[in-house]
């Protein structure tokens, strides 16, 4: 099994560039805070060192191994066919499962060198930060150890296996000779995968209640991590709320269309994306992570500036949050590139039939860049509203109040910059999608 995987990786690299990349950034950040937190325990930099290597380690390590199992979801997704023919041909689901963990295995171990190196470099980096704001000692250096770097792999290995039994479940349900039917997305939301949204929402409700009663220090930090929760529960409830959003944001474009009579290529483009929800989620869900998190990060950071004293301590943890952000919205913003680029690029065919039924390709740059749009507005309400009640609650408990403290001038570049980003990256790989003749990519997809 081992060979068929490494087979299928050396067939199609690029499909499994979104996965390598979430696997090496999965490795990178758990080797960096488990580098700080082994310099804390050596005793190489001062006491706070544990404590912040703990607090940042937590959401940056949720959010990195939240990005793999999603990025691995998707990439057997586009897989579906190849598995539907295997299935086909005899292998069993259990065999199918078993490729599906060969291929992440193969995968994290080709990412962790580089990863390991990424990682070591970035919590010396961190470090050498600390120093100069005068939070670490003077002399302090990142103690090398190999079980920051062995964990690293093994932890990202672990959930990326685990997340198989997930992504892989509607690749092997059924009968072998309706596999290739279940190629075709499915407009559903599985009873399962909905029940655990609404349990995830659900628990983040006492979150909430708790988050408002705990001084600004701890109720920063539970912010973060009950705002990562929202996310989880949205990107469970993905299909169905990006359904909903559509038929809110795609209603001007609907209009329209109905005036000219069909005619408006807006309207043909919000009726696709509602039509095929699972993928608009896929693309969704990363956006709505980036936004998610960044708003309660920059509420985070201007009540933490506003409630607290303007001593050196206060300044320094409005400082880290500062850093904690950066890093995050890297973070969301390499998913983001990932999710969006494979999935404009696996539509190589569906653009090829257009063309070959009389769109032009400046049509299809049109119809692409209206996508863009709706599914960059989409994301940002979903984050807004993922990251609504953490930030009130935190806004309770810092000022007594529930009106949020954010500066436009941290808050309107994540935006604006997260709609930037999802438009630039679908049109360029759409671009790249509709430059090749269509019968070729007709015959090769």
């Amino acid at each position: 099994m081992l060979r068929l995987a490494f087979g299928s990786l050396r067939a199609r690299p690029s499909s499994f560039a979104g996965l390598a990349m979430a696997l090496l950034l999965g490795v990178a950040v758990i080797t960096l805070f488990g580098s700080l937190i082994a310099t804390a325990i050596g005793g190489g930099g001062g006491s706070r060192l544990g404590m912040i290597g703990g607090a940042f380690g937590e959401i940056a390590m949720l959010m990195a191994l939240f990005v793999v199992a999603n990025t691995l979801a998707f990439s057997v997704r586009q897989q579906a066919r190849d598995l539907a023919l295997l299935r086909t041909s005899g292998a069993t689901p259990k065999q199918v499962k078993r490729l599906i963990r060969c291929q992440v295995l193969l995968v994290t171990l080709f990412v962790s060198p580089p990863a390991w190196l990424l990682g070591s470099w970035g919590a010396r980096w961190f470090l050498a930060e600390l120093v100069a704001r005068g939070i670490a000692p003077a002399d302090a250096a990142v103690t090398w150890s190999p079980w920051p770097l062995l964990i690293g792999t093994a932890a990202t290995l672990l959930v990326g296996v685990g997340a198989t039994k997930i992504a892989a479940r509607r690749a092997v349900r059924g009968r072998p000779t309706a596999a290739i039917a279940q190629t075709t997305e499915q407009g559903r939301l599985g009873w399962l995968r909905g029940i655990a949204g609404l349990l995830v929402a659900a628990g983040a409700v006492p979150v909430v209640v708790f988050t408002s009663r705990q001084p600004a220090d701890k109720s920063a930090q539970v912010a973060l991590l009950g705002s990562l929760l929202l996310v989880i529960a949205a990107g469970l409830l993905g299909p169905l709320l990006a359904r909903l959003a559509m038929v809110l944001l795609g209603l001007p474009f609907r209009l329209t269309g109905a005036r000219h009579r069909g005619d408006a290529g807006g309207a043909l483009a919000a009726d696709n994306l509602r039509g095929h929800a699972h993928r608009l989620s896929s693309a969704v869900v990363p956006i709505a992570l980036l936004v998610g998190l960044s708003t309660t990060f920059a509420a985070v950071a201007g009540g933490l500036e506003q409630a607290a004293p303007p001593d050196a301590y206060a300044q320094s943890d409005i400082w880290l949050r500062g850093v904690e952000l950066a890093m995050l919205a890297g973070f969301g913003a390499v998913a983001t590139v990932n999710t969006l680029a494979s999935l404009t690029a696996a539509r190589r065919r569906e653009y090829a039939l257009l063309t070959l039924t009389g769109a032009t390709r400046r049509q299809l740059m049109r119809m692409l860049g209206t996508e863009a749009v709706l599914t960059a507005l989409a994301g940002v309400l979903l984050g807004i509203l993922v990251a609504a009640p953490m930030s009130m609650a935190f806004a309770v408990a810092a000022t007594g109040s529930p009106l949020l403290t954010v500066s436009f001038q941290t808050y309107g570049p994540l935006v604006l910059g997260t709609v930037a980003l999802t438009v630039l990256t679908i049109l360029f790989t759409g671009a790249r999608a509709t430059s090749e003749p269509a019968v070729s990519a007709v015959a090769t997809s």
